[in-house]
This record gives structure tokens, C-alpha cells and sequence, in this order.
């Protein structure tokens, strides 16, 4: 019965505001820009003390945009000069860039902002990536699952049909990371390879195909797929790989053993980590496993551009796609007359089959937001549908009871922001 007080009154806020300047390293002479690699001098002032702070309004987190999709963060507190250099692609056509910074009460400065034109000599295709990854076959058999690979094969296999029809990409380059392939150094290695963070990011023992990953381009598409085991622990989501460290019963999990378990995973923050440095024009990543909606939370639950941290910030940043099989707390179900997981078979056998997902009939074409949304909504019926038919074999005609049914929804999340780019996922013709 007590009113709720604010944290903090905006009045007290320091409202100073930190001053971005962005300009080119070297003189353009030509326009457009034939150039592929422009170089950025990004410089940051603090804002001086005035009569109520007596110091400098400090700077931090400097980011730096290209057509609204996070290029990088300089992450961490900066002097109260600095000057930024960073080279960055450019593609045919309008290269819109913005810089900023936040203070250290997080108030975010004014954008600066750049325009460069680039030649058409620059327009290429791009490459789309698929990165599939499935575990059925844990190191730990009490742990294995029956149809997380085949759900990753039936992704990859029919989104790669599906955009070779499109044409819209020179190629695509499909990697699989199946069963004892899905480590944890292959997965967070491909991202790394992906995003040219690391010379080292293969092993001597990784799979081959891995090395046919190059630096993603802007006019490069990344779909990442995962389907396995995920849990939630200590307010934050871990992908379970192939070596998740523990040998034991599953009936003899504690905490010391599942701290073991959570040390092989790959945790949200890991995946933000990797997903950072990818420069990719779409990215589009899904999650098919348990636990996977806590992937998404945030100390903010607002979803906008005010420097919180974890993967929905840098989703919003990117300009991502996320897709996770439930909320932060719910199981993710695989169906034996199916055979999928309930999320895998609305995006592939309903999704991307038919034209249940597809919004404009006139056109056939499915977008990314309307497949993906489809997929979310989907899920909890077709959960809901066998649930019903399961009691009717368990219990002759008894139907199964509305709340029961509720409870047992499993509940899918899809994140993207309002302006994330569109993206074709297939053109799906009338059938004759």
C-alpha cells in the first residue's frame, strides 16, 4: 500500500551532454567514392563543469553506425579528448553514418553525422550464411535429444533452397556444426570468423567447412540456428554444446555440477560478444531450446538506445532478428509425430512449405518479420492441438480443460526493431 518512489529525480539526472564530431581521415577528391574501405576519425569531448557539477560530464560507450545497423562500440570510459580512427566498408549508393556517446549518467550526446556516397563500381552480391547447429548426440548421453539435428538440417536445407530460388545473394554457404561438431569452440569460432575479431578463431580439430566462413560484408546476410539444450541460471541463458562438461546422472544434478555444466556453455553475453562484431547488413539469430526467451532480458525491459547492456540492446543496435523458442522459463518441446521441435516445424514444414505464413498472396513473398512472427504465434496452438489429442488417447474422449491447456502453452519471443531491414526469406507460388 506505500507509493512507489523514483531512483532517481530527472532534475538531479546530469543532463551535460558529451560533443561528437565525425569526420573522413583523408580529403575525399573524388565523389562517389570508388573506394571499398573509407577511414573515420570519430573525436569525443567531454562537456566542461559549470555551476553545478564541478567536473567534466565524462564520456563513455562511443558507437558508431552505418544506415542504422551497429558497425562498432568503443566500449568503457574515454579520456575527455579522444579521437577515434576506425576504417569501415562502404557499399554502392547512400552510406548514412552516425556517431554518439552517453555520459557518465548514461545521457546520450547529440548524433554527429556523415554522408558518403559510394560508386556504383562498388555494388556486389553478397553471400547469405546459414549456420546450423544441432545436438542430438551430447558427450553426455543422459543428455541426448531425438530431433535437434534433423531440425537443423531440415533449417538449413530448406532456407538455402529457399534463397537460391530468390537469387538474391551470389551464393549461400551453409555450415554445419552437427552433434560432436557443436562445441562450444566451433560455435563461438565461426561467429569469430564471421566477425574478424580473431586469426586464431579455428582449432587444429574443427571441422573443415568452417574455414569457408569469411569476414561478413554489409551486403552479407547471417542466419544462425540453434537447436539443443539451453537453461537459465543467475538471471542470464547459456546454450548447452556437445561438451557440456559434466558426465553424471541428470537425477544427480546440484549446483556445483551444474556450475560445471554452465562453465562449457556459451552464455548470452558470450553470443553478444560475438554478435557485436559481425558487420553484416541482416542478421537473423534463432534459438529452439529451452529456457531460450532469457537470452532477451535485460536490467532494461525498454528496448531503446539508452546503453543498457545484453543481447536485446545489441539486437536493437544491429537491427537483428531473434527468434527463441519460449519465454525465459518454459521447456521447448519436440513432438514424435512430428518429428520436430513444435518451433522447427512451424518455420520449416508450415513456414517455409506453404503459404500459411506468407501476408501477400498477390506477391508470394515472405519476409523475415511475417515468418518469423508467424512462427511465434503458431507455436502455442499447434502445442495446445497435441496436447489435446494426447489426453484423448490417455483418457478415451476427456477433453483437455482450458486451463490446462493454458498452463501448458509453450510461448515463443520474437525480437526485432520497428525499422530492422527487410528481408525476403522466400517466394512461395499459388499452388495450380
Amino acid at each position: 500500500g506505500k507509493h512507489p518512489m523514483a531512483p532517481h529525480q530527472l532534475a538531479e539526472v546530469d543532463r551535460r551532454q558529451p560533443v561528437v564530431k565525425m569526420t573522413l581521415s583523408d580529403p575525399v577528391v573524388e565523389s562517389p567514392v570508388s573506394s571499398r574501405m573509407i577511414t573515420l576519425q570519430v573525436r569525443v569531448e567531454s562537456a566542461p563543469p559549470d555551476a553545478t557539477h564541478s567536473l567534466p560530464s565524462g564520456i563513455r560507450d562511443v558507437r558508431l553506425f552505418r544506415n542504422g545497423s551497429l558497425v562498432k562500440i568503443w566500449h568503457g570510459e574515454a579520456n575527455p579528448e579522444t579521437l577515434l580512427q576506425i576504417q569501415v566498408p562502404i557499399i554502392a549508393g547512400t552510406n548514412r553514418f552516425i556517431a554518439n556517446a552517453y555520459n557518465d549518467a548514461n545521457v546520450k550526446s547529440r548524433d554527429a553525422r556523415l554522408v558518403v556516397t559510394g560508386a556504383k563500381s562498388l555494388a556486389r552480391k553478397g553471400t547469405a550464411y546459414i549456420i546450423a547447429i544441432g545436438v542430438n548426440k551430447y558427450a553426455n548421453h543422459n543428455y541426448d535429444l531425438r530431433y535437434a539435428t534433423q531440425d537443423a538440417q531440415a533449417f538449413s536445407g530448406e532456407l538455402k533452397e529457399k534463397q537460391g530460388q530468390l537469387d538474391a545473394f551470389s551464393h549461400v554457404e551453409v555450415i554445419s556444426l552437427f552433434d560432436k561438431d557443436a562445441t562450444k569452440d566451433n560455435i563461438l569460432g565461426a561467429l569469430h570468423l564471421l566477425a574478424g575479431t580473431s586469426a586464431n578463431a579455428i582449432h587444429a580439430g574443427a571441422p573443415e567447412e568452417l574455414r569457408r566462413l569469411e569476414i561478413a560484408q554489409p551486403e552479407d546476410a547471417v542466419f544462425v540456428y540453434f537447436a539443443g539444450h539451453g537453461t537459465s541460471a543467475k538471471s542470464h541463458f547459456y546454450l548447452i554444446p556437445h561438451d557440456l562438461g559434466y558426465p553424471g546422472q541428470r537425477d544427480e544434478l546440484d549446483q556445483d555440477r551444474l556450475n560445471m555444466i554452465l562453465q562449457h556453455s556459451i552464455s548470452d553475453e558470450e553470443l553478444t560478444q560475438s554478435f557485436e562484431g559481425i558487420d553484416a547488413g541482416k542478421l537473423v539469430l534463432i534459438i529452439d531450446a529451452c529456457n531460450s526467451g532469457q537470452a532477451l532480458e535485460s536490467e532494461e525491459r525498454r528496448r531503446g538506445p539508452m546503453n543498457s547492456k545484453g543481447l536485446a540492446q545489441l539486437a536493437y543496435e544491429k537491427g537483428m532478428y531473434v527468434l527463441t523458442a519460449s519465454q525465459s522459463y518454459q521447456a521447448a518441446l519436440e513432438v514424435d509425430q512430428l518429428g520436430h521441435g513444435l518451433l522447427t516445424f512451424a518455420l520449416v514444414e508450415e513456414g517455409l512449405k506453404t503459404r500459411a505464413a506468407v501476408v501477400s498472396p498477390s506477391t508470394g513473398d515472405l519476409g523475415v518479420r511475417d515468418w518469423l512472427e508467424y512462427a511465434a504465434q503458431r507455436v502455442p496452438k499447434l502445442q495446445q492441438t497435441w496436447v489435446s489429442q494426447s489426453r484423448r488417447l490417455e483418457h478415451g474422449n476427456a477433453e483437455a480443460s482450458p486451463e490446462f491447456l493454458s498452463s501448458a502453452s509453450q510461448e515463443p519471443r520474437v525480437f526485432y526493431r520497428e525499422d530492422s531491414p527487410q528481408v525476403v526469406i522466400a517466394k512461395i507460388p499459388t499452388k495450380p
